[in-house]
């Protein structure tokens, strides 16, 4: 492969217009570059000649880029299982295999941490609770005529003869996420560290759920019965949509983000409509954002962390829940940002080795403790 073919890759890649084939070639060869390589070669592509690691005209080109839309395509599942990440930073493009030699990551003894998986608690509308994260398929329970079925890892409610409605629970603790299908055929996403309640059979004039923490959903459609999302400050209005709610007790605001159809973001006498590609970031109003990169909104539920202009506490937060560990920072918060996507199936050492590349560096304690190093 030549050195402009190899360029044509990169900024294929970057523009999201690989083809298949294309693909291929492009991560057979960024497997086995080294980083020296990769300079050397964007030395040849759209850098100045006079292009040095620590030149002012550097520097100035890598402030120009940081402020630019950053396009960063959402690999296919097989790619990010074989090749975990690509991390473009501070307009290179850094590469993060699946570690075959210790990583630079300061760690502790054996203080690595194994990322999330699958799981969640069931609470039953008489407070049993059961374990979701390794039932074996089946009837879970039955509840005024409502089959509760485990089915491949997720949950489905059989309510066709169903006699009455009760209320579950469904939470995910740190490091679990679950997907379920609610009575109505609605498909819901729990993230980390998240809850749902519902009932096991809509039968009333709106079909309501309360949600904290971050959920995705794909609302079955029925204009007679709307369906709403009750969350700790507002509620969110649907017919039939695909949308993504963040709604974390620590994080600054509620965020309501639209994929598909419309909704309704309600605060108080206060409601905004939303348009695909729009969010409602909901403090003490509603403010509506555009043009929202949804890819990085929903890539948790797609199996990846996208981290595209991040700031550091945004990627330590959401750290904090796959992995159930402990942020530390030893001398305040840094300012950098984070650019690119990364798999969530990576144990942590190997997620913060990709992230060192931004200038952050970090160490991993015993007891599940992430110290942020200035």
């Amino acid at each position: 492969m030549t050195d402009q073919t190899k360029l044509s890759l990169i900024n294929k890649y970057k523009a999201g217009q690989l083809t298949e084939e294309e693909e291929a070639s492009f991560f057979a060869w960024y497997r086995e570059v080294t980083l020296d390589e990769l300079h050397q070669l964007l030395q040849m592509g759209d850098q100045p000649p006079a292009y040095q690691e620590a030149s002012p005209e550097f520097l100035a080109a890598m402030q120009q880029r940081l402020q630019e839309p950053a396009k960063v395509r959402k690999l296919q599942p097989r790619l990010w299982w074989a090749a975990a990440a690509v991390l473009l930073v501070a307009g290179s493009v850094y590469l993060l295999r699946p570690a075959t030699k210790p990583v630079d990551v300061v760690v502790t003894a054996s203080a690595d941490v194994a990322p999330g998986k699958n799981g969640a608690v069931l609470t039953l509308a008489n407070g049993q609770q059961v374990s979701l994260d390794s039932l074996a398929d089946g009837v879970v329970a039955n509840q005024q005529g409502t089959n509760v079925v485990m089915q491949n890892g997720s949950l489905h409610y059989h309510a066709d003869e169903a006699s009455g409605s009760a209320y579950n629970t469904i939470s995910t603790p740190p490091a679990r996420q679950f997907r379920l299908t609610l009575p109505d055929g609605s498909l819901v996403w729990l993230n980390a560290k998240s809850s749902i309640r519902y009932p096991t059979a809509f039968t009333g004039a709106n079909r309501t759920v309360e949600v904290n923490g971050e959920a995705y959903f794909e609302v079955a459609k029925n204009a007679a019965r709307p369906f709403r999302v009750q969350l700790k400050n507002a509620t969110v209005e649907v017919l039939g949509t695909h949308f993504n709610l963040n709604a974390y007790d620590d994080e600054p605001s509620v965020r309501a983000t639209l994929l598909e159809g419309s909704i309704r973001a309600v605060k108080g006498t206060e409601g905004v409509v939303l348009q695909p590609g729009q969010q409602a970031d909901i403090e003490t109003s509603i403010r509506v954002k555009e043009n929202i990169n949804t890819n990085q909104v929903v890539a948790w539920k797609d199996g990846t962390f996208n981290f595209d202009q991040l700031g550091v506490e945004e990627v330590m937060r959401q750290l904090s829940r796959w992995y159930d560990i402990e942020i530390v920072y030893e001398k305040g918060v840094p300012v950098n940002k984070f650019y690119g996507e990364i798999g969530r199936n990576l144990n942590l050492s190997q997620v913060l080795d990709g992230l060192k590349a931004s200038g952050v560096n970090f160490r991993i304690e015993e007891n599940k403790r992430l110290i942020v190093l200035p």
